[in-house]
């Protein structure tokens, strides 16, 4: 089934990133951040907000870093953002994460919080890095204090697409989460080695190996966004799923939502009417089952006509679970950098957008938001 490509371009993108710190209390082997510049003045971070109001018509804000909730007037910079009236997003390792400070964030305005939590990390909260056990606790603890503060609560990790039975420990520990919304998927790249014009993992570690992948595990991807040089290969991908959970929490169906002709031809009018799509909506239970409904009798999967169906004579909880998977910017043959177009969570630099995972390149230099 062919992925809805989405049309974002310019200031049609609805999504922008703020980096407001690069010291941070976690060591991570993938991490594309190479120079410590330390906390940014809130007075340039408003300046950065304005400008990124004037390239996108934002609807959520992310906050990143380094650590965000290393930055000293981290509540007043989520307040900010709160006040030009969109959605706060945060990415954090979670380690300075507790009651306390989600109530704070939560007052402040922040909607949704993504930790980054997976094996390998240097940090003081995991007795043993490696322990996949462990890692799927401290992340179903982590979401679960969002969630009891309000907060829609994530979870964020590198992958390798080539390696299967890694894929599968990931989303399977995502559906057990049951405070956790949304999984976030980044393909493992050595940034370093890309500096350094060498490039590893790029046959065996893209967007389509990882989509065959998910789509053995049961994942049929809803919409992606191309390359700048290459737009037609599919760097950024989005899987609309749903979870039916009785009253004990226990998952009792899944269903898989791939686009049909009705998601395809909702799209198209929103289009023609001049209407924007939606990076985000939270509709009514009543209004999920119609539309899985719909989708399995326009072209989706039949079966998802009966998890609805049974959703119904149950009477049971619908829950929503979003994958999103990104591939870090591949190094050509030619030496160009080949990254998402439109990078859905660039940040400002030197007064335009730029993948914050070329920040600290040169190749930040040819990105042109």
């Amino acid at each position: 089934m062919k992925v809805l490509r989405l049309p974002w371009k310019g200031r049609e993108v609805p999504y922008a990133t703020l980096d407001v710190i690069r010291g941070c209390n976690c060591i991570c082997k993938t991490c594309y951040n190479r120079t410590q510049l330390g906390a940014k003045p809130v007075e340039q971070i408003a300046r950065e907000i304005d400008l990124a109001f004037s390239l996108r018509r934002v609807e959520f804000l992310g906050i990143l870093g380094g650590e965000p909730l290393l930055h000293p007037q981290i509540v007043d910079i989520v307040k900010m953002v709160k006040a030009r009236g969109v959605g706060a997003v945060m990415l954090t390792n979670g380690i300075l994460w507790n009651e306390q400070i989600a109530k704070v964030l939560a007052e402040a305005g922040l909607k949704m919080v993504y930790f980054h939590i997976q094996t390998g990390q240097r940090r003081p909260d995991l007795k043993e890095s490696e322990s996949w056990e462990e890692v799927e606790q401290l992340a179903a603890q982590k979401c679960a204090i969002a969630r009891a503060a309000g907060i829609d609560a994530a979870v964020s990790t590198t992958v390798r697409a080539d390696q299967p039975e890694l894929l599968k420990l990931t989303l399977d520990a995502f559906r057990r989460n049951r405070a956790c919304s949304h999984a976030f998927l980044t393909l493992e790249r050595s940034m370093q080695t890309i500096d350094a014009g060498v490039e590893k993992f790029a046959a065996t570690n893209d967007v389509e190996t990882c989509r065959i992948e998910l789509g053995r595990l049961g994942w049929l991807p809803f919409a992606g966004i191309g390359g700048r040089i290459h737009p037609e290969k599919m760097r950024w991908l989005i899987f609309h799923a749903y979870q039916r959970l009785d009253a004990q929490g226990r998952e009792t169906g899944f269903a898989t939502v791939p686009p049909s002709l009705f998601e395809r031809s909702i799209f198209a009018l929103l289009r023609l009417c001049g209407k924007r799509l939606p990076l985000r909506t939270d509709p009514s239970p009543a209004a999920v089952v119609v539309r899985i409904i719909l989708n399995a009798l326009t072209g989706g999967p039949f079966r998802n006509l009966f998890f609805a169906l049974g959703t119904i004579i149950r009477g049971e909880r619908l829950v929503g679970k979003n994958v999103f998977v990104e591939a870090f910017p591949d190094l050509l043959p030619d030496g160009r950098a080949e990254y998402c177009d439109p990078c859905v969570d660039a940040s400002i630099q030197d007064g335009k957008l730029v993948p914050p995972c070329l920040t600290d390149t040169a190749f930040a230099k040819e990105y042109q938001a």
